[in-house]
């Protein structure tokens, strides 16, 4: 038996899943939880196999709360389940240690198929997500810094000193649009929406200059 948890701040979206997964003979729902809190606090008797997660719980939101999932001593696998598309936003709770991250929108087939798999110890990837990682030469196994080439390290540290991106195309010899096409790289690259995130990851992980 496969016990699966259902987090999302949406009374409607639990008990759309609860009555779907009640129709698999293998699964079990062992517990709901409508905040990040909420859900911490049942983790522990409720044991799940799985947890099918909201990307926005109120509470605590974002990557850090899949690393404290996994930080358990009994870690569920972990499946996003959000309204956001399967795109660069996938990254970051990938590398948090999710096994899988679907929108929404997919098919209640694909939903099972995914607990399933990751029950199992796989990763689930839709082929959307797949193509986009592909396409974009990103490699979730890698560390993030790992990820990032030369010329993308350079305006990391740049970017950590404040400077804008006419600033760093003339320090480095390039046009200001080529500086902002590596910033929409490494953006893509780490998961990350905004220069601050970038700006956090580079001094928590001593890239800055400084």
């Amino acid at each position: 038996m496969i016990r699966v948890f259902i987090a999302d701040d949406h009374d409607i979206v639990r008990t759309g899943l609860t009555r779907l997964l009640a129709e698999i003979p293998e699964m079990d729902v062992c517990g709901e939880a409508a905040s990040a809190t909420e859900l911490l606090e049942k983790l522990e008797s409720a044991r799940p196999d799985v947890v099918v997660l909201d990307v926005n719980m109120p509470g605590h939101t974002g990557p850090k709360l899949v690393k404290q999932l996994l930080s358990y001593p009994c870690a569920p696998k972990v499946i996003m389940f959000s309204m956001y598309e399967e795109d660069s936003h996938a990254v970051a709770f990938l590398r948090a240690g999710a096994s899988s991250y679907l929108s929404k929108k997919r098919s209640s087939k694909e939903l099972i198929e995914a607990i399933r798999k990751v029950f199992q110890g796989e990763r689930y990837l839709s082929e959307m997500l797949e193509k986009m990682l592909f396409d974009r030469g990103i490699d979730i196994e890698k560390s993030l810094v790992d990820e990032l080439t030369q010329r993308e390290l350079q305006v990391v540290r740049n970017l950590t000193e404040g400077l804008r991106s006419v600033d760093i195309a003339e320090k480095m010899g390039l046009s200001a649009s080529t500086v902002n096409t590596y910033v929409q790289r490494i953006k893509d690259k780490l998961g990350f929406k905004s220069l601050l995130e970038i700006i956090r990851f580079a001094k928590e992980n001593d890239l800055s200059d400084s």
